[in-house]
């Protein structure tokens, strides 16, 4: 099962006609060729689901291959970083709090693009990478692709890091990000209240 996410609402694609109940979905739908998936995408944009924010999505596994290759494909790395008095950071852009990432460079290898952009995004050095976690997936529309399918997936490797040692945060405002601030467990909710949903997915994840 794929979890994608669609401006607010929770796209998972299933491979198996599951029971809509089992797996907490609200709407269960039959994805049989291009047209079903961007008729989902219209009626979402036109707050046709706004109570279902889970949708669950009935597919092929080819069908959502030949999908996702339809799409404009950038894959992104990024880092949730802690540091040793067990604080997290994150960067507030554009009104909400994320975790810094960023495309990943051509050729270049996923943790290296990881590690770049948080030192970019922070103004930060002395990372180290602790361990690989879940990638998340996110589906959007680029205002840069002048076709009318202008729909981009979005894959994002995450890795939780380890900043060790001192150094001043330094947001880096050309991306739009305008503050950089260390959060201590009992600070989160100030993160959820103010971010998005698959972000929240992966703080779940590493939470629990």
């Amino acid at each position: 099962m794929y979890k994608v996410f669609f401006n607010e609402y929770q796209l998972r694609f299933l491979f198996e006609n599951k029971n809509s109940s089992r797996v907490n979905i609200g709407q269960c739908i039959d994805i049989e060729c291009f047209d079903d998936f961007w008729g989902l995408i219209e009626r979402l944009e036109s707050g046709k689901y706004a109570e279902e924010l889970f949708i669950g999505c009935r597919i092929s596994p080819n069908l959502l291959k030949q999908l996702i290759n339809e799409m404009t494909l950038i894959p992104a790395a990024g880092g949730l970083v802690k540091n040793e008095h067990d604080q997290y950071l994150f960067i507030r852009r554009l009104g909400r709090w994320d975790l810094p990432k960023g495309k990943i460079e051509k050729h270049e290898p996923v943790r290296d693009a990881a590690l770049r952009e948080v030192e970019e995004e922070c103004g930060l050095s002395n990372l180290q990478i602790l361990r690989e976690l879940p990638p998340t997936f996110h589906i959007y529309r680029s205002p840069y692709i002048r076709e009318k399918n202008n729909l981009v997936w979005k894959q994002t490797s995450w890795f939780e890091m380890i900043h060790t040692g001192q150094g001043a945060l330094v947001p880096q405002i050309e991306e739009d990000i305008e503050e950089v601030r260390w959060f201590g467990r009992h600070e989160l909710d100030e993160v959820y209240a103010c971010t998005y949903a698959n972000l929240k997915e992966l703080l779940h994840f590493y939470f629990a």
